[in-house]
């Protein structure tokens, strides 16, 4: 038969008065013992007490009215203030920064306000704080360049532009720059306009996709933007990496070409003035295979008020 090694046992006293368990008393005994031994082995022994000490009375609250309730997005949001933003003034909170501990919550709250305060400043306003304000604290920390892509206000993003032109910042915080504006919330014609003549022949793929990004959110939220200039030349360009047939020479111009047409797809609405071009490049059997997948991919976010399957090449 087989013998039981371990042997427990629990005993508990309650007492209760009023319906209210007032103290518990409970020993538990625990028995170990070896396969040559009955009634001998290792024996542990555990006394705990319970006790009621008080009761409390539940506070009840008040619900809330719904008239107090409403629906907001979960984006923070900073209070309004009334006092004027000076350059002076942003120019003293850049160098809080660069005094300040960079892991501090000091550091992280001055960053924030830093990003709030240059939305209230002017292009030249920002061109005179860059001036003065462009240099780099310990570590290689340059506060005033990793703000301005959040700040997200026409005048940033044109200061941008002329950053990325003069050549004063490293290529990494170029390709930082290009990147936010995928993410500005509601970009302008001028942004675009100040950024079309940076899509040029050698152009990084940062460059082509960014600004075709933030054409495709200004496009979302203005119905008849192709009649907006800016967005007009920024699609004429494009239209001219096409050449009209999507023909490349070599790989360098493959490359070129996969990256425009990649870059009008991401321009979406806009780049339905492009279509016919897009249907030829996809049809021509004597472009490289590469070529015709990505200009079929280009019409991705174009309309489907475009007639897209008249421009398509038919089955083979």
């Amino acid at each position: 038969s087989e013998q039981q090694i371990l042997s427990s046992k629990l005993e508990c006293v309650q007492s209760i008065k009023d319906g209210i368990l007032v103290e518990a008393k409970c020993t538990e005994s625990n028995l170990v013992t070896l396969f040559s031994q009955k009634s001998s082995g290792a024996k542990t022994q555990t006394h705990s007490s319970l006790k009621f000490v008080q009761m409390e009375t539940k506070t009840v609250y008040k619900k809330a009215d719904m008239e107090d309730l409403y629906v907001t997005s979960m984006l923070y949001e900073r209070e309004q203030t009334e006092r004027k933003v000076t350059g002076g003034a942003v120019t003293e909170l850049l160098w809080k920064l660069c005094l300040a501990h960079s892991a501090s919550i000091e550091n992280a709250d001055l960053f924030t306000t830093l990003v709030f305060e240059l939305r209230h400043l002017s292009l030249e306003a920002l061109k005179a704080l860059w001036q003065r304000s462009s240099f780099t604290c310990r570590d290689n920390w340059q506060p005033l360049i990793d703000a301005l892509p959040s700040c997200a206000t026409e005048a940033c993003v044109v200061l941008m532009k002329e950053i990325i032109v003069s050549g004063e910042v490293d290529e990494d915080k170029v390709e930082y720059f290009f990147w936010s504006f995928s993410f500005i919330p509601k970009p302008t014609s001028g942004m675009i306009e100040s950024l079309a003549p940076l899509l040029k022949s050698g152009a990084s793929q940062s460059c082509f996709l960014g600004v075709t990004a933030l054409l495709h959110r200004f496009c979302s939220a203005y119905k008849s933007c192709d009649s907006v200039p800016a967005v007009r030349s920024v699609m004429k360009t494009l239209g001219k990496f096409l050449g009209g047939n999507c023909a490349v020479q070599d790989s360098e111009g493959l490359s070129q070409m996969q990256l425009v047409l990649k870059a009008i797809g991401n321009a979406g609405l806009a780049g339905a003035s492009l279509a016919p071009a897009l249907g030829l490049c996809a049809s021509l059997k004597s472009n490289p295979i590469e070529v015709r997948l990505a200009a079929v991919q280009a019409f991705r976010r174009i309309p489907c008020s475009v007639r897209v399957s008249d421009l398509l090449p038919p089955g083979d």
